[in-house]
Formats: C-alpha cells, structure tokens, sequence
C-alpha cells in the first residue's frame, strides 16, 4: 500500500466534507413530464416524456430552491432519498415533527412550515441568518436543541436500562437453575 490517496477516495471525503449539512435540507425526488418539441411536431399532437427532477429546499429559507432535472450526482448525494423514490415510499424529512414538541403553539408550528421548517431538529440546526427572521428564535432554537440533547440523554439511559434489567433477568434465571440443581442433590428422606 501506498501513501498517496487515490482520486475517488480523495473526491470522496471533499465531497463529505463539502455537504456536510445536507441531512439539515428538505430532499424530495419526483416525475416530472417534460415536452418533447422534436416528437410534437413529428406526430402532429403533444407528446411528453416523464423525467426524474429533485427538489432541494433550505429550511428557514423560503427563497432558495433547487428544482432540476436529477443528475448521477444528486442520486450519489442524496442516495437515501432516492431509493426512497425510486421504491415509492413516502419521502419525509426525518427528525421530531413540530407538531410533536410541547413547546410548539399552532400558530408558531405553521410560521415555520411556512419558513420549510417541518422538524425539531432543522430549527435546531437553523443558521444566525435564517433564525433572525422568527420573532425569539433564539431561544427557540436554544430550547430546541436542549431537547434534542436531552432526548438523546434519555435514549442512551433507556438503553442502559434495558441492559441492566436483561442481565438481572439472566441472574435472576441462573439462580433458580441453581437453586433446582441443589434441590435434585439433596438426599431424599425415606419415609417411616
């Protein structure tokens, strides 16, 4: 083995590095019908074909949207979307709906799906420059993000709990194993 990176894998982690806070966008693939010009003309009515488009939308950001054809690139990009896709599942965003955070008013939780706001966790993640535009969004997003860390506290505490009670369970199973081996040892006392 050589010291030197080949270019994949040097492309690779650019490319990780470069798209780092994607899992933060609203990734949605769809089917689009395009008009085919050329075949219009040729049979004397309109004739579309269906093409692959991705939306791209920046929580937060009402004003940048991405909505182009799919690329080999966006496929690669956005692998776990895609196959979400191509299988026809249902493409949601992942994370805490706000409609589940007790923090959430009505009217607050439809100003941020206004702003492509749908998760706890993209408030969490929302940057200084989209944050500004929500009246207390830092705080808000303060709250947001003690929550996702306290929610990931309370999962590693469920899981050691869990643990624990499967061992005690073991032990507690061991004993009464041992317990029925003593009691086949003991001698039997003969009856007078």
């Amino acid at each position: 083995m050589n010291d030197f990176q080949t270019y994949d894998e040097a492309q690779s982690q650019a490319n990780q590095s470069r798209f780092a806070m994607d899992s933060k966008l609203y990734v949605t693939f769809y089917v689009r019908p395009i008009k085919n010009a050329f075949r219009s003309e040729q049979e004397g009515r309109p004739i579309f074909e269906e093409r692959e488009y991705i939306k791209i939308i920046v929580p937060g950001d009402s004003k940048t949207t991405v909505d182009c054809p799919v690329t080999d690139e966006f496929r690669g990009r956005f692998e776990k979307q895609y196959d979400k896709f191509k299988k026809g599942l249902a493409q949601a965003v992942e994370g805490t709906p706000l409609e589940m955070w007790p923090q959430m008013t009505v009217g607050l939780c439809a100003e941020l799906k206004a702003m492509n706001i749908s998760t706890v966790d993209q408030l969490a993640a929302l940057d200084d420059s989209k944050a500004q535009k929500i009246m207390g969004s830092h705080e808000l997003r303060r709250k947001a993000q003690l929550f996702l860390s306290a929610a990931k506290g309370e999962a590693e505490n469920n899981k050691i709990t869990a643990e624990l009670q499967k061992r005690d369970d073991e032990i507690a199973l061991l004993k009464m194993q041992m317990q029925q081996i003593l009691e086949a040892q003991k001698p039997k006392a003969k009856a007078a």
